[in-house]
């Protein structure tokens, strides 16, 4: 069998049409570890879940939510609400679903992997950028994908890029309708970058070259198009020439609320149809409130929060002192004062990824934290092993985002190393100089909440002695063996014998702890029962392209 067969099969097994999706949304809030839901999939093109019998057309689906936007509505930089809204707005070739890495086309009509370092896509030719200017509704092509792609790689404000930065090398439009793409070594997670929610979409050639600001404003081919933002509230409206079937709705409609008391005033008045909650006891408030006048969407979330260390420096270059840290922090007080007993604990990768297939067992977990030990057992042995260390009164500072669910997450971790011993001063920091820090490695200690990642590639890619995009490791961690496994992993195209690879890695770093892994939780959205068909429970971002809800009153 020559190469160029193998991997053709390869790809073919993994493609899918839009697949029938029973489906849900989640947002990351600040936190990361509360998630705003909203909501699916069916045949060619983009995801719309098979809707419920008696969809009706028409109407303004409205969501209250405290989330506030990051850069606005540009899709490459965006990181708050904006999330729920510009993947509806623009196109994309396809979609990774993270439940088991299978392709669901977009704007693709096909894709082709001839050799282990080439993708050759065929457009559709029957998608369009919406009825305004610059773009006239003229046909999406392939310069179109090739320019958002260098936008993509040449952008400032995007730091996180590895793929773009290490792994493309060549993106080329042959036709109009075709892009070939070819990456400098084999990659197996790179059509999950190609696909990506922020990276992936297809912006119009004619707001890039030249470079243009669309922070406020959209020129996309996805099935709704943006009629108003101002930073504060946005509405789009349907696209009646979308290709795979207009939306029911005639509009959605988002207002941020500077707090949680107004968000759910502005619901309780019905001047919204849906909002995300805060935690599991919001959402079960409103329900004992207004019983079966609502309906709650629980998504487990991709999202983990750990305890990042600088392992290159004392006090943590000693292991002992790691492993008392580890043994010190209460999981169990975590998930029960912070998220209302709903979450689980958490290794490198998360374990509501792909059903948990990527993830470590609970059990290695547990091990590793000393579960089996009463807190008081597990915090004596974390005292003896800080005194064998010497640093039974080390002292440090504890970086943390200045977001208030993470300060309080904070707060929790400090007073618990405080319980050994240690002496810890939480640091807030705006969050923008948080990040940078964090990944410059700018710390000796930090709460980092990781975002939804969608495949283990760059939780891995965190414990490579190179980082995930900076060229250093953020926690001064460097393994020649880890490094193997990772590289191994890139290139590995059996799915099972990857999974191998990703497990031994995860399990080589909760010994060494460059991180002490901790939670996730999961989010919660709550609607008013005559909002149908929210598909609201699909995993990572595949709700944010969902566009067949529809309201039934």
């Amino acid at each position: 069998m020559t190469e160029a067969t193998h991997w053709s099969r390869f790809l073919r097994h993994r493609v899918h049409r839009r697949r029938a999706l029973a489906g849900g949304a989640a947002l990351i809030a600040g936190a990361a570890i509360y998630a705003a839901c909203d909501g699916g999939g069916d045949d060619a093109g983009p995801i719309a879940s098979s809707p419920s019998p008696g969809p009706r057309r028409g109407g303004s689906l409205r969501t209250a939510t405290s989330v506030r936007f990051t850069s606005g509505l540009d899709p490459q930089t965006e990181h708050g609400a904006g999330l729920t809204i510009f993947p509806r707005l623009y196109g994309y070739l396809l979609h990774v679903d993270p439940r088991d890495d299978t392709l669901i086309l977009d704007h693709a009509e096909s894709v082709e992997q001839p050799d282990e370092t080439t993708y050759i896509f065929k457009l559709r030719g029957d998608v369009r950028f919406h009825d305004i200017e610059p773009v006239s509704g003229r046909a999406v092509q392939a310069r179109d994908v090739v320019a958002s792609i260098r936008r993509h790689q040449r952008n400032p404000l995007v730091t996180e890029k590895p793929w773009h930065d290490e792994i493309l090398d060549t993106a080329e439009a042959t036709d109009d309708r075709t892009v070939r793409i070819t990456t400098k070594r084999p990659y197996v997670w790179s059509l999950h970058h190609i696909g990506d929610v922020n990276a992936g979409a297809i912006i119009p050639a004619d707001l890039i070259e030249p470079l243009q600001d669309i922070t406020a404003r959209a020129a996309g081919s996805g099935p709704f198009v943006l009629e108003a933002y101002d930073g504060r509230a946005a509405r789009i409206r349907r696209n009646d020439a979308y290709y795979a079937g207009a939306p029911f709705l005639d509009a959605m409609e988002w207002r941020i609320f500077d707090d949680d008391a107004a968000r759910l005033d502005a619901f309780a008045r019905r001047e919204a149809d849906v909002t995300p909650n805060r935690n599991r006891d919001e959402a079960e408030s409103l329900t004992d409130e207004h019983g079966d006048d609502v309906t709650t969407a629980r998504t487990p979330s991709l999202a983990t929060v750990a305890l990042g260390l600088r392992i290159d420096a004392p006090p943590f270059n000693d292991e002992r002192v790691r492993e008392a840290l580890d043994l010190a922090l209460d999981r169990t007080t975590i998930l029960h004062d912070l998220l209302s007993g709903d979450g689980q604990p958490a290794g490198p990768v998360n374990p509501n990824l792909a059903g948990g297939y990527w993830a470590l067992p609970r059990r290695d977990l547990e091990r590793a934290a000393g579960i089996s030990l009463t807190v008081e057992g597990r915090r004596s042995r974390a005292r003896r092993l800080l005194g064998l260390a010497g640093a039974e009164e080390a002292a440090f500072a504890l970086q943390v985002a200045d977001v208030p669910a993470l300060r309080d997450l904070a707060g929790v971790v400090a007073s618990h190393l405080r319980a050994i011993g240690l002496s810890v001063t939480v640091e807030a920091q705006q969050e923008l100089v948080w990040y940078t820090n964090f990944h410059r490695g700018k710390f000796q200690a930090s709460l980092a909440s990781f975002p939804p990642y969608e495949s283990p590639d760059i939780p891995l890619r965190l414990l490579h002695a190179r980082g995930a995009h900076t060229g250093v490791n953020p926690f001064g961690y460097a393994d020649a063996e880890t490094d193997a496994l990772i590289e191994e992993t890139w290139r590995e195209t059996d799915r099972e014998r990857r999974r191998g690879g990703v497990l031994a890695v995860q399990r080589r770093a909760i010994e060494a702890r460059p991180a002490i892994y901790l939670v996730t939780g999961a989010g919660y959205s709550t609607a008013w029962s005559y909002v149908r068909d929210r598909a609201a429970e699909l995993p990572g971002s595949l709700p944010q392209y969902h566009y067949r809800q529809w309201l039934d009153e």
